[in-house]
């Protein structure tokens, strides 16, 4: 039986800035209104990576058109009705879309990087406004959601899609109204596509690489309103992507790692997302188990046989770390195996700290861990904690701004001079200490241009009874979870709304926005410990965790 562990990346990567434009170009966020009835906004288009750094066959994965399409909803909800769409225009370097005056709520739902069709019901249209309003006249945002899909493939595909491509990206937009007083706020571009990758460091195998994908979506929503995926879609909505038919080569192929073992990392699979469990998804990779080439079927599935799905803007890598056995020697008998075979037992971790919320511009990014640190202990303790750490890739200290600033209660304690460190693509922790009476506060980063906002929340320390925290930040709802060092922390147990702790309590992943962490009792000594919880549905957002209890009372 082998290990495997499933690194899986939630790619919360601020991927655009939507700014209003200005008469002074030295003062943006102030919108111009063009005639009597509509307003110019400057979009600001710039995206962030599934991971640093980009493989070379997905050098176009962050890669954001300058002319995305605006599809303008007026209302709230799903509801709400269709009234435009416009395209981008692109004049002098800079991005403008003209949008009518909207006296009530609006949604706009961004579509960036468009291939040459959307497809309803079957048909293909070009990308115009006639075939936008031809399509969705009379009809409200739940319906566009639904139906306006992507091209479907060809089953069987005998490439990857999107390679060398630009990816389709989505995201929805809420606004209170359209007029020269508005100014949109930040969004978030999600890319319509998962990513997979396998890697292997087991010295007793060698990653051929990825033979077979198996029961794949064949097409995809533009953009996914409710985050929810269709179940049993049947065989005609499926693709199996192969090399050849007759499995002699591998759709995509490993390549040896510098410090030893094989990946595919720069040979990038997407996956429409999928519902892997009533679809039957699966993979089959090639290897060389001890001198012999063999077949072996994995599932995203855990030591539970709780299956992952497919989403979109997911990163999921296999780390195989060891293989005890012989696979198959055919195809047809991997296929026919069980999901999850005897050979490749699998492991589950949720690795967010090697992914980060982006904000970005045309010259350099920052990033951090999690932009919302929620601890249970003391305050004016003298304890300085680790909120988060941040990143970027920018070189010059003459950028004007670098700062890190905290609201009253809290002090920054790391780095020293309150400067964000630049000449270095390293993380840097962010520490902070608690002042007498602090509760709730922020800290904000400034970079340049670039603002990002950390918010950190103060709860009492958890007393040595134990406790069951089912609300991690106001009105979140959450995807997935996991505890740090678990080995070392397992007084700390994750578990859906309902039920017993699961044989995985180190990690969880739900489909109903509802998680608990139980605080088991403690019969020894002051603890501490971390949880990173993942929000999605409306917002994508990270949450640190940290966890002190108490000593038992004498």
């Amino acid at each position: 039986m082998g290990d495997i562990k499933i690194h899986i990346i939630y790619l919360l990567v601020l991927l655009t800035f939507f700014s209003a434009c200005s008469i002074k170009e030295e003062v943006p966020g102030e919108p111009v209104t063009i005639g009597e009835t509509k307003v110019r906004f400057e979009l600001f288009t710039k995206a962030g990576t599934y991971g640093l750094p980009v493989s070379r066959a997905g050098e176009n994965e962050s890669v954001v058109d300058q002319q995305p399409w605006v599809l303008v909803f007026l209302g709230t909800g799903g509801t709400a009705s269709f009234v435009e769409a416009v395209q981008a225009e692109l004049y002098n370097g800079k991005t403008y879309v003209y949008l009518e005056e909207q006296a009530g709520n609006c949604q706009l739902l961004i579509l960036a990087n468009s291939p040459s069709r959307f497809y309803m019901n079957g048909v293909g249209y070009a990308y115009t406004a006639d075939n936008f309003v031809n399509t969705l006249r009379g009809r409200d945002l739940d319906y566009a959601c639904r139906n306006l899909l992507t091209e479907a493939l060809i089953d069987p595909q005998y490439t990857v899609p999107y390679i060398g491509q630009k990816l389709p990206m989505s995201d929805l937009v809420n606004l209170s109204k359209i007029d020269a007083s508005v100014t949109i706020p930040n969004i978030q571009l999600k890319r319509i596509v998962g990513k997979i990758v396998v890697e292997n460091t087991d010295a007793d195998f060698v990653l051929e690489g990825i033979t077979v994908v198996t029961n794949v979506a064949k097409n995809s929503k533009l953009h996914n309103l409710t985050d929810a995926l269709e179940q049993n879609i049947g065989a005609d909505n499926l693709v199996e992507y192969r090399k050849d038919d007759s499995y002699a080569l591998n759709i995509v192929d490993a390549e040896e790692i510098v410090t030893g073992g094989q990946t595919t990392k720069n040979n990038p699979l997407y996956v429409y997302e999928t519902h892997s469990l009533s679809n039957d998804t699966y993979l089959v990779i090639r290897g060389h188990y001890k001198g012999e080439s063999f077949f072996y079927k994995m599932a995203l599935v855990n030591n539970d046989q709780h299956v992952l799905d497919i989403l979109r803007n997911t990163e999921y890598i296999f780390t195989i770390t060891s293989v005890r056995g012989r696979g198959f020697i055919s195809m047809a008998d991997a296929k026919a195996s069980l999901a999850s075979n005897t050979n490749l037992d699998y492991s589950i971790l949720v690795q967010e700290e090697s992914s980060y919320e982006i904000v970005s511009n045309n010259e350099y990014y920052l990033g951090v861990t999690n932009s919302h640190f929620e601890i249970y202990a003391s305050a004016a303790s003298g304890t300085a904690y680790v909120a988060f750490s941040l990143i970027t890739d920018c070189k010059s200290e003459s950028i004007g701004e670098r700062t890190i600033t905290a609201t009253s209660g809290l002090r920054i304690v790391s780095p020293v001079d309150g400067m964000i460190p630049v000449s270095t693509t390293l993380p840097s922790q962010v520490k902070i200490e608690m002042l007498a009476g602090f509760t709730s506060g922020e800290i904000e980063l400034r970079l340049g241009n670039l603002r990002k906002t950390v918010t950190v929340k103060r709860r009492e320390q958890v007393t040595s009874s134990g406790t069951i925290i089912s609300s991690f930040i106001d009105d979140g709802y959450y995807i997935s979870a996991y505890v740090e060092d678990y080995v070392n922390h397992s007084w700390l147990k994750l578990g859906p709304e309902e039920g017993e702790v699961r044989n995985d309590p180190d990690y969880i992943y739900v489909d109903n926005g509802k998680i608990k962490l139980y605080v088991e009792k403690n019969t020894s000594g002051n603890r501490e410990g971390v949880v990173y919880v993942s929000v999605g549905k409306g917002i994508t957002q990270r949450i640190k965790v940290y966890i002190t209890q108490g000593i038992p009372s004498s």
